[in-house]
């Protein structure tokens, strides 16, 4: 087994550390704290921690890249550069050294990546939004494939027999507005609440900060508690309260803009204890807000937004109307980590293995948010007009070449040429773009499985 003291020793040789990009969102400080709070250690083998994660970075990066592939493409790198003895080309020693290394570790280095971008941000007063930071928090699902444990562990959707369905995990996900990566996640089972979900992702939050989300969000007893952690929100109405919302009740600030009492609920949430539902106050005072969004050819829609920002003269309703315009980014973001890095169905067959490859999707995604970041600041293009999707292709085409010339002057040319390819893919203005939801290219004309696969194989060798 190695020591800590050999570990500084490989991460000079390991990829991961050659790329100064990947270096500064991921030190060698880092991953050693990591390893040693698990108190983890290992053979000495090419498969170390940081090969391993490396070659899992590869995987999720190219979505149709196979255990053996990814191998391939590691030993090609390693031996395109004299740093290849005889290694066995069989994905089994990945594999194993993928299930032993624990789950803390990739935890670790996925929040890492996400923190090291936020103190980038956060640094500059010119990215927060009136002098505040701004998170947006939603919930997702992934599915994936159909083993006992997993079902066990995460459950599936109800209406759906038994063997004919797919475990699916829940998911709530807090992201940087600024940056538009995503800080920290909470995993559950399908039926997990996700207002529950959404609490264990209060660590992150400090005083001062403002959250964002839809209406599913805007619950009385969660708005009081991060007011009394020194939150604000901006959350769009739910419910009966939207639907019974009278505009000449309440106290007067402006046409749309009203002072509104809530009161306590009569019963307590499933979200909160007994102990915390009775610590609850009587009444909460919100600022509603009313506008509308105005489409050329299409029905104006109305939309009503529950506050706590309550100063009419600091923040005015055109100000919340405008950033609660950008919740919508986070359904872009959720787009680009489940349908771009094909996070929507995942591939391995353990709960461990499972999460461990959630974690391993959203550092990738936070590491192109980095590069992405890179590349607006070089080129003074606006972070969210770049292409994601164009991003993750460049990179994984320069990054062998970016090993291969490492420390070199090419190394630096080729960079800076990223950056400036990344900087040139801007997304097109498609304002109100409209798409029907529906696939025009016809399924193969096979039955669905309605029963377990176990019972259909019987019936055919009848």
């Amino acid at each position: 087994m190695t020591s800590v003291a050999h570990f500084h020793q490989i991460l000079k040789k390991d990829f991961f550390n050659r790329i100064t990009f990947l270096r500064n969102y991921l030190s060698n400080a880092d991953i050693l704290n990591a390893i040693e709070s698990e108190n983890y250690r290992w053979r000495k083998r090419i498969w170390t921690p940081m090969q391993t994660l490396w070659t899992f970075l590869i995987q999720v990066l190219n979505p149709d890249c196979s255990c053996r592939a990814a191998v391939a493409q590691v030993l090609a790198e390693k031996a395109s550069v004299g740093e290849l003895s005889k290694v066995s080309a069989d994905p089994t020693a990945y594999c194993q050294a993928r299930k032993r290394i624990p789950l803390r570790f990739f935890k670790t280095a996925f929040q890492k990546i996400g923190q090291s971008l936020k103190s980038k941000i956060d640094s500059d007063a010119d990215y927060l939004w009136n002098g505040r930071k701004v998170w947006l928090v939603d919930g997702s699902h992934c599915s994936m494939p159909d083993t006992p444990q997993l079902q066990d562990t995460f459950g599936q959707a109800p209406g759906q027999s038994k063997g004919c369905g797919f475990p699916v995990a829940k998911l709530v996900c807090l992201f940087c507005w600024v940056s538009g990566a995503i800080i920290d996640i909470a995993i559950g089972a399908y039926r997990s609440s996700e207002l529950t979900l959404w609490r264990q992702l209060w660590g992150n939050l400090d005083s001062g900060d403002i959250v964002l989300a839809d209406r599913f969000y805007c619950a009385y007893a969660d708005i009081v508690q991060l007011v009394e952690k020194g939150c604000d929100c901006v959350f769009r109405l739910q419910g009966a309260r939207a639907r019974t919302m009278n505009f000449r009740k309440g106290k007067y600030l402006g046409r749309d803009d009203r002072f509104i009492t809530w009161y306590k609920p009569n019963q307590c949430p499933r979200s909160i204890s007994e102990e915390e539902y009775a610590l609850l106050p009587d009444t909460l005072t919100v600022r509603i807000l009313r506008f509308q969004t105005k489409v050329p050819g299409f029905r104006s829609r109305t939309i009503m937004v529950a506050t706590t920002l309550l100063d009419p003269e600091v923040y005015s309703l055109e100000m919340i109307a405008q950033l609660f315009a950008d919740r919508w980014i986070i359904e872009l973001r959720l787009r680009d980590i489940k349908t771009t890095l094909e996070m929507d169905v995942l591939r391995c067959k353990s709960s461990d293995a499972v999460c461990k490859e959630i974690y391993m999707h959203l550092m990738a995604y936070n590491l192109i948010r980095a590069l992405m970041w890179q590349a607006s600041m070089e080129h003074n293009i606006p972070l969210h007009k770049l292409s994601f999707a164009g991003t993750v292709q460049r990179f994984d085409v320069v990054a062998p070449y970016l090993y291969l010339f490492c420390g070199t002057g090419k190394a630096f040319m080729i960079y800076k040429l990223l950056l400036k390819w990344i900087a040139g893919d801007i997304l097109p203005y498609r304002p109100n773009r409209l798409e029907p939801r529906a696939v025009k290219r016809r399924p193969k004309g096979y039955d669905l499985m309605n029963r377990p696969r176990q019972q259909m194989r019987q019936e055919l060798l009848k």
